[in-house]
C-alpha cells in the first residue's frame, strides 16, 4: 500500500525535474538570440585589445561606432581622440609620427585595427561553429566560437543574462594574438 504513493511521488518528481531541464535555453538558442540582437541594431562600445606578436605585445584603446562604421582612438594617448572611416579595404593609420597600424596578425593579414570590427561582424552574421555555457573568471558567460579566416579563430564570451560582451579573443596558428575587454565587463578597468 505505501509502496504506491512513494512511486507515484517519484514519478512526479521526475517529471518536474526533466520539465524543469527541458525549459532551460540551451548556449546555441542563446548565442542565436544575442545575434539577433546584433544584426538588428547598432553598436557603439569600447575595448581594450591587446595584440600579441610573440615578440612583442601592443595594447590600446578603441571604441567602436558600426552604424557608422568608426573607430575612435581613446589610447595611447598620443593618438586619442582620433577618427577612422572603415571600407572594405581597410585602413592604416598615420599620424604625427606615431602608427597604429603594427602589422599583420594572421596569415589572412588581419591587423589590430580590424580585429574589432571583424569581431563584431561574427556577432552578427559569424557561422557558429560552438556555443557552450561556461564561467570565465567568475562570470557566468555563454560562449560562441567562429571562424574569421581560414588562420584565425574568434570566441566571444557574453553576459549569460544580459547578452553583452565580456571579453573575446582571436586565434591564429594555435596562439591567442588578440584579446578584447569590453566596457561594462566587470573585467574593464
Amino acid at each position: 500500500m505505501l509502496r504506491r504513493p512513494v512511486l507515484l511521488l517519484l514519478f512526479t518528481l521526475i517529471l518536474l525535474l526533466l520539465t524543469a531541464c527541458s525549459s532551460q535555453q540551451s548556449a546555441s538558442e542563446r548565442i542565436e538570440e544575442i545575434q539577433g540582437r546584433f544584426q538588428t541594431s547598432t553598436q557603439r562600445f569600447s575595448a581594450h585589445i591587446t595584440a600579441d606578436y610573440g615578440d612583442r605585445v601592443h595594447q590600446f584603446t578603441l571604441r567602436f561606432d558600426s552604424g557608422a562604421d568608426i573607430l575612435e582612438i581613446l589610447a595611447p594617448d598620443i593618438l586619442a581622440g582620433i577618427q577612422i572611416g572603415l571600407s572594405e579595404s581597410g585602413t592604416v593609420l598615420h599620424y604625427e609620427g606615431a602608427s597604429l597600424n603594427t602589422g599583420p596578425l594572421t596569415a589572412d593579414g588581419l591587423s589590430p585595427l580590424a580585429a574589432l570590427p571583424a569581431i563584431v561582424y561574427q556577432w552578427r552574421e559569424g557561422f557558429v561553429v560552438e556555443a557552450h555555457y561556461e564561467t570565465f573568471q567568475g562570470i557566468p558567460v555563454v560562449a560562441m566560437t567562429s571562424h574569421i579566416s581560414d588562420s584565425a579563430l574568434h570566441i566571444t564570451r557574453f553576459d549569460r543574462e544580459t547578452g553583452l560582451p565580456i571579453q573575446a579573443e582571436i586565434i591564429a596558428d594555435g596562439f591567442v594574438v588578440i584579446t578584447c575587454i569590453f566596457e561594462g565587463s566587470p573585467l574593464f578597468s
